[in-house]
């Protein structure tokens, strides 16, 4: 069974990224089209075309017409299913990673979480929680900078409380979940059935009501901007020294508005075919000050040497600190690591509790950690090691 629940999440992880890169292209793809196309200069083959387009890919040249149709095509496509898996199979792997496993990746390992239940309950209100609030903003306001500032301070505030209560990689993935909840919600909620109620009214012999158009358009555009911050936070768990300082939250919202920036920079591209000089600059300046904050040295726990509770646990600790802390600690000693390999820290006691079955089954029980026994750890440490961590409740993972 354990061996089928791996796989299950290996192909949901296969899942979740083929259909991401699906819709994220899909996206990229047209929004390019709509903002690319010109006026028509040349004769056209349908009636009412806003804007002529000609491409070429692959060797062959391609002729785009957009246009409101007067009679339905005989065929018509549509590109809402990726979004749709994309969400799915997200959602599956926060139910999957984070909950099922949220002992082990959901909860912050300096303890500061609250109960299993709480924290549960709390990533799904950031995941879910966000959107009609986000719906209400739109609906009562067409001007796009309010949804920007409203965005803005969704990023910060969340990353900020997010980072209090989950571990630094759940929390960094919980803020672009957020935002990928949206996205798809508003595929699923808005762009979906304004296509459906334009389609109809095609359909029954009648133009279609351009008001549809605008409000797809617009929740199609928004979901364009947030993509780049979105990829940023899905990868995050691979950047260790973005979220493992202080100073976390202003990391991501740095970085995703230089995403923000750089998806702007290029949008105006398409639209004028003139660079963007100065968004492109303050995209980069952006993401020069997240990259300066991780800089700044992790304020680490130090552990009370006079807190030892047997003289076992004042040996494991010692052999952790010797042979594991070089890397795992807020400020690694041994060259090469810039940051604790995926935020994971053994500074003091209540750490190494914290991830007790994480360490057993890396260091004792499938003997991969410290990577090719870089430390050089002896297998009597391992022995002992592995004893304290059985004494405090330490199961295999891997059984």
């Amino acid at each position: 069974m354990d061996i089928l629940l791996e796989w299950f999440g290996y192909l949901a992880r296969w899942g979740h990224v083929l259909t991401a890169i699906t819709w994220i292209g899909t996206s990229f793809y047209f929004n390019w089209l709509d903002l690319s196309d010109r006026k028509p200069e040349v004769k056209t083959l349908m009636p009412n075309v806003q804007g002529q387009l000609h491409e070429m890919h692959g060797g062959s040249y391609y002729y785009h017409e957009r246009y409101w149709p007067t009679e339905p095509p005989k065929r018509l496509l549509n590109h809402s299913g990726p979004a749709q898996l994309t969400f799915l199979t997200g959602l599956l792997l926060i139910v999957y990673i984070y909950w099922l496993g949220a002992d082990v990746y959901l909860l912050d390992p300096s303890g500061n979480s609250p109960s299993l239940w709480v924290s549960i309950l709390l990533s799904a209100l950031i995941l879910f929680l966000p959107y009609p609030i986000y719906d209400q903003v739109c609906k009562r306001t067409d001007n796009n900078v309010v949804v920007l500032v409203f965005s803005a301070v969704l990023i910060l505030v969340t990353g900020y409380l997010a980072l209090q209560f989950f571990s630094p990689r759940a929390a960094f993935v919980h803020v672009g979940a957020m935002l990928g909840t949206i996205m798809a919600l508003n595929v699923h909620f808005v762009i979906v059935p304004n296509h459906i109620k334009m389609h109809t009214q095609v359909r029954n012999g009648e133009l279609a009501d351009l008001a549809y158009h605008k409000q797809a358009k617009r929740r199609s555009q928004h979901n364009n901007y947030y993509t780049l911050p979105v990829l940023f936070s899905m990868l995050s768990a691979h950047f260790p020294l973005a979220y493992g300082n202080d100073y976390g939250f202003l990391t991501l919202f740095m970085v995703m508005g230089g995403g923000f920036l750089l998806r702007y920079a290029r949008n105006r591209k398409f639209v004028t075919d003139k660079t963007d000089l100065g968004a492109g600059l303050l995209a980069i300046l952006f993401l020069a000050g997240g990259i300066a904050l991780t800089y700044i040295p992790a304020t680490g726990e130090v552990q009370d040497m006079s807190a030892f509770t047997s003289d076992e646990e004042k040996a494991a600790f010692e052999i952790v600190q010797q042979r594991c802390a070089v890397c795992h600690s807020a400020r690694p000693t041994m060259e090469g690591f810039a940051s604790a390999p995926a935020g994971v820290r053994f500074d003091t006691v209540a750490q190494m509790t914290a991830l007790k079955d994480r360490i057993y089954t890396q260091a004792i029980a499938i003997d991969i950690m410290p990577p090719g026994n870089l430390t050089e750890m002896t297998d009597d440490e391992r022995s002992r090691l592995g004893q304290w961590l059985i004494s405090i409740g330490a199961k295999n993972l891997d059984e």
